[in-house]
């Protein structure tokens, strides 16, 4: 079995999966832009306040969905690196990553608590 085709499967897998993540949090920021400028347009954001926190519920939930499929590309990305700094470096991100989204995740359920 040739390691090279695998290698360069798994680089490709790691580039797509990391995309994907980068496209979701830009999705998800875009949408809460236009949700933000739409209930700022038609003045339901200063009747109701709680409309900001419903855009803000909605953009932690899709960030929350980004990091996970990048975090995702950066563990396949530890099966194609061959030393251990570049894993090392690797798993401290993979580390601040996942406590930015547990972090995220809590400030969520609050806010839905408050709903």
């Amino acid at each position: 079995m040739d390691w090279q085709i695998i290698h360069t499967v798994l680089v490709f897998m790691q580039r797509t999966v990391s995309t994907i993540g980068i496209l979701i949090i830009i999705s998800g920021v875009a949408i809460a832009l236009v949700q933000y400028l739409f209930y700022i347009l038609t003045g339901q954001l200063i009747q109701k306040g709680t409309k900001v926190n419903d855009i803000r519920l909605n953009l932690g939930r899709i960030l929350i969905l980004g990091l996970e499929f990048i975090v995702a590309a950066d563990l396949i990305g530890t099966t194609t690196t061959p030393d251990y700094y570049a894993v090392g470096l690797l798993a401290i991100i993979v580390v601040i990553r996942t406590l930015l989204s547990f972090s995220i995740n809590r400030e969520l359920i609050m806010l839905s608590k408050e709903r």
